[in-house]
């Protein structure tokens, strides 16, 4: 029944999905291989406007899994499309794949448990492992320590999700939404860390485009610095002038860096190496070219997505942000 939670369901697997449909077969292949909780989870496919007939992979796997839907909207994005899976979820632990991930056996458990063992914590994130094609033209996320809260492969309380209002369907592009969200949970309680969670995330080529589509990031990376005081992560300082500090780090420092990585490879790969050094000088122009949004877009107020009501506070206070510190260092 809708509004109430189904205490059989320990877990609601919750995948934003856009087109890639044999990728979301491949994540629902090895996520039907999960461990000791066959019957105890749902599976919620969050179709974000696709325009490819998801409908022969749901009847596939409708066959394999005991619980499994299929959640349609038009585009909104990734954000809006978590927060679908949110409101339809019936369990009151929720974990977030994506439709490209390749979760070990045990993932969903071992997330399930390490939440039950510990009350205090509001969620938890799994190692995430970049596999596939190496080198200067190939990228892929990943998460060796904790402190990324990459969507890719995390669980959290559903109460302290609708606590928070959802993500900001303001990040309407797969970009610092997670890390927003996981800033706002952090005010309720420590998200930790469990390595032996582990998913796996293929590698992709890098082309000019990518970089091109990278510099809309950068509006989103401002967003965070001028909420929270960190940029993509809250290891990660803005200092008192956060525009300026995201303005030089899309200009400077993010180019150098790949620029640097590039010319490492030079002697190993060399065709490939050249090519991102390129990389590397064209993301200064892309940097230049975000830097009006940067500099001078206004930041959004924060927008409760469950109550349908604006936030009323465009900004974290101070006690927030020592709240966020506090349960990061715990």
């Amino acid at each position: 029944m809708k509004g109430q939670r189904n205490q059989n369901f320990q877990v609601s697997v919750v995948i934003p999905v856009h087109g890639r449909l044999e990728l979301l077969e491949k994540t629902l292949t090895v996520l039907a291989s999960q461990d000791d909780l066959r019957g105890a989870f749902e599976v919620l496919i969050c179709d974000d406007g696709s325009k490819e007939d998801l409908r022969p992979i749901v009847e596939k796997f409708q066959k394999l899994f005991s619980h499994l839907r299929w959640l349609r909207q038009d585009r909104r994005g990734p954000a809006a499309a978590r927060n679908l899976g949110i409101r339809e979820s019936m369990a009151p632990s929720i974990v977030f794949l994506d439709s490209d991930i390749l979760p070990d056996p045990g993932l969903v458990r071992i997330l399930a448990e390490a939440l039950k063992e510990n009350p205090g914590w509001m969620g938890a994130e799994a190692k995430l492992e970049s596999i596939g094609e190496e080198g200067p033209l190939w990228d892929g996320p990943s998460c060796s320590q904790g402190g990324r809260y990459h969507t890719t492969a995390i669980i959290y309380r559903r109460e302290a999700l609708m606590t928070v209002g959802g993500f900001d369907e303001t990040f309407r592009l797969p970009a610092c939404e997670d890390v927003d969200l996981a800033a706002r949970v952090l005010t309720q309680g420590p998200i930790r860390f469990v390595p032996e969670a582990v998913a796996r995330h293929p590698r992709r080529r890098i082309t000019w485009k990518t970089h091109w589509h990278w510099r809309l990031h950068w509006k989103y990376v401002m967003i965070l610095a001028k909420r929270y005081g960190f940029l993509n992560f809250p290891e990660v300082p803005a200092g008192g002038f956060p525009r300026f500090r995201v303005a030089w780090a899309a200009v400077a420092t993010l180019p150098a860096g790949r620029f640097i990585r590039a010319w490492k490879s030079l002697g190993r790969k060399p065709k490939e190496s050249l090519i991102a050094l390129f990389y590397g000088l064209f993301d200064v122009f892309c940097g230049l070219w975000a830097l009006p949004e940067i500099l001078f877009l206004p930041v959004p107020d924060r927008v409760d997505h469950f109550l349908r009501g604006p936030s009323p506070q465009g900004k974290t206070t101070q006690n927030q942000s020592a709240s966020i510190l506090s349960n990061i260092l715990k």
